[in-house]
């Protein structure tokens, strides 16, 4: 049930935080406005490293836990954030967050076709009703 509720706590965090966005970017450039978004992200590290010391952790990683997880920064935390911000600032965010939140789609077809996990009814009728989000969004 723990594991419910932090992802129901992370599930809000994720849908307040557009909304600071969207009135962050009213009268800026979305380039702009993520570098300075960053400075959050650089300040939250900062203080992880003040409180709990994560270094003995990441010098046992090897080579390639270490790759995949900068890789997943990079294309997250920056390529897809500075296209999210864009669509962000041209659009509506109430037609945005939820067409930028069909990610489980992809990771759901990723996950069947790379790491061969199953393919359930109950994945199914989730992907197709995220579909049908994203048709009626359109």
């Amino acid at each position: 049930m723990e594991a419910f509720f932090l992802a129901l706590l992370t599930a809000f965090i994720w849908g307040f935080v557009p909304f600071l966005e969207k009135i962050g970017l009213s009268s800026v450039e979305p380039t702009a406005a993520y570098l300075v978004r960053c400075s959050g992200v650089v300040i939250g590290a900062a203080m992880v490293i003040c409180f709990y010391s994560p270094f003995s952790s990441i010098g046992k990683m090897g080579i390639k836990p270490i790759f995949f997880l900068v890789l997943a920064g990079v294309l997250a935390g920056f390529v897809a954030q500075l296209v999210f911000y864009k669509a962000l600032k041209a659009g509506e965010i109430s037609r945005i967050i939820p067409i930028t939140s069909c990610y489980p789609l992809f990771t759901f077809l990723l996950g069947w076709m790379f790491l061969g996990e199953d393919v359930t009814l109950p994945k199914v009728i989730g992907m197709l009703l995220i579909l049908g989000g994203i048709f009626l969004l359109k």
